[in-house]
């Protein structure tokens, strides 16, 4: 008999404490993060949301219209195509550069596909279209 387990979602708190997750049967602690990290859990995936700051150039900051913005609640880790995706949904007009588009994380190139990137809170995403000039 398999039973259904709602997500429980931590919320930010200003205290600064740590939130320690234990198993109950062993007593071993299983998940660590600062109280200040959002994080949802369910019975087999514990699902990190951080903060980040993406920074867009060139061409990207035509079309959404700024030049870096805080992003909440941004999963990690994640496919590069899926933070795509996320970008998309906050500036469809990006997608006019869809296949043309790099995101710059933690000072490395990281292609948009299925490659997982591992976030920090805080991390700034650069998204980079191709450039042109002399």
């Amino acid at each position: 008999m398999s039973t259904a387990v709602k997500p429980q979602r931590r919320r930010r708190s200003r205290t600064g404490s740590d939130v320690q997750l234990v198993n109950r049967r062993s007593g071993e602690s299983f998940f660590r993060c600062s109280e200040s990290t959002d994080f949802f859990m369910t019975a087999q995936v514990c699902v990190v949301l951080l903060q980040v700051c993406v920074l867009y150039f060139a061409k990207s900051v035509e079309l959404t219209g700024v030049k870096e913005e805080e992003i909440v609640a941004v999963p990690t880790p994640i496919s590069s195509r899926d933070l795509w995706s996320l970008l998309l949904q906050r500036h469809p007009r990006l997608l006019l550069l869809q296949d043309q588009v790099v995101f710059a994380v933690r000072h490395q190139y990281v292609a948009i596909g299925d490659q997982v990137v591992t976030l920090g809170d805080g991390d700034e995403v650069a998204v980079v279209p191709p450039l042109s000039g002399g």
